[in-house]
Order: C-alpha cells, then structure tokens, then sequence
C-alpha cells in the first residue's frame, strides 16, 4: 500500500480510525487543560470543573465503544440480536445520552418523535450507538457554529420506511461546499456519505459504518426545513400484518 505523503486515497476503514484519533485527542486535550483549571481554582468551582472532565472522558469512551462495537460486529465476533424496537423509545434513550453533552457544550438538544410509527427490527445498541455518535458530531458542530439553532433528534415516515436523524438549521454544520453538494443530491437515498462530510467527522463514518450492519445507510435529508443526516430504516413487515 502506498503512503498516505505519496498521494494514496485512504480507505473507509482507515478513514474511521484516523477520524477517530483525532476527534478522541481533542476532548482530551480539553481534559488536561480542565484538569490543570480545576487545581488551579477555588474549592467553589472544582466540582464544576470536574464534572466536565468527567463528561468529556466518557463521550470519548462512548465513542471508542461504539467503533469498537462495529469493529465487532462487522468482524462477525458479535452477532446482532435483532427484536422489534420502537423508533421513539429508541430515541428517548439517545437523547437521554447526548443531553449532558450537549449540555456541556451549551447546544440546545430537541426530541421530535415524530407519529407513532411501527416497530422496526433492529439491534438496540448498534442503533443507538450510532445514532449517539452521529449526535456527538452534530453537537460539536453546532456548538462551533455559535448560530443559536438547536440540534434536533428526529424520527417521521418516508414512502421508504421510517427515516430517523439529526437535523440542523444551520449550514455549517456540513460546511458550504458540502451543503452544496447535498442540497443538489437531496431527496436521492443512497448519495456517497463520504463527499458530504468535511472536518474530524470520526463519529459519522462509525454511525455509518454500524447501520450498514443493519442494512441501513447514512444520507443527507432534509425535513421541516432542516438540514442533517438520517438513516431510513425499516418496519418489521411480519409485525405490519399482525
């Protein structure tokens, strides 16, 4: 294989992990510095300090488990243990685990549910590893565009199946050529993730990587006017009938 310094395209795989490197040494980053804060500050504000220490080492675990968990699965060493899920409760659990990080970053995080939809047949922690891996990126994102618009977790009905998210209305968060790009493949299912995503985006190219395990891919959507990234899933045709 050719060097990286010599030209050669870097494969999805190599893609994640350098992605991955580089979006986990930057909380980390953000740890020293807190750390080094926290002694420096009065007993009042230490357990403030702390506690973002805290936060930011494990949304960086989660994000380690999570490629590790598709690391896992696509290697075959763990098995999907599909089951009916519901998409709404699904996503209760997933906003639940990006709220405190969003928090910390002073994102506002929304639920849109959507209608109540029929269940899909999926594995819950692939699912909602990948969408919490997708929110990390968004939050990040959000919080440096400084634009005031809130990340909103999102699930409705496409004459595909059910189509679950997250959205944004603020341009940046794909960056302006990458919107471009996006807006003129909008409505297509299955438009090359890879040419729509700038930036340390590792949790992307994980989130992606783990719904293809469930025969679900990543795509840029939009819905009631925002922009974001979405995976269309499918409801259980046996439970369809019942």
């Amino acid at each position: 294989m050719q060097q990286v310094g010599d030209g050669a395209q870097l494969n999805d795989q190599e893609k994640m992990f350098l992605g991955l490197a580089e979006q986990v040494a930057r909380p980390l980053y953000s740890i020293a510095r807190l750390s080094e804060l926290a002694v420096a500050t009065d007993p009042a504000t230490f357990a403030e300090h702390w506690q973002a220490v805290q936060m930011i080492a494990e949304s960086s675990l989660q994000l380690i488990d999570s490629y590790a968990l598709s690391l896992r699965v696509h290697g075959k060493i763990t098995g999907l243990r599909l089951e009916p899920i519901s998409i709404s409760s699904l996503l209760y659990d997933t906003a639940s685990v990006l709220a405190p990080y969003a928090r910390q970053y002073g994102v506002r995080l929304e639920l849109d549910p959507g209608p109540k939809m029929q269940p899909i047949i999926a594995d819950r922690e692939v699912l909602r590893s990948a969408m919490a891996s997708l929110g990390q990126v968004f939050v990040i994102a959000q919080a440096e565009a400084e634009a005031g618009s809130p990340v909103r977790l999102s699930a409705h009905k496409s004459r595909y199946g059910v189509v679950a998210g997250l959205y944004s209305s603020s341009a940046s968060l794909l960056g302006t050529d990458s919107l471009r790009r996006a807006q003129s493949v909008q409505g297509k299912a299955r438009q090359p993730l890879q040419q729509l995503v700038s930036g340390p985006a590792a949790g992307v190219f994980i989130a992606d990587s783990l719904l293809q395990a469930l025969s679900a891919k990543l795509h840029v959507a939009r819905y009631r006017s925002l922009t974001g990234l979405a995976a269309t899933l499918q409801p259980s045709q046996q439970l369809q009938i019942v």
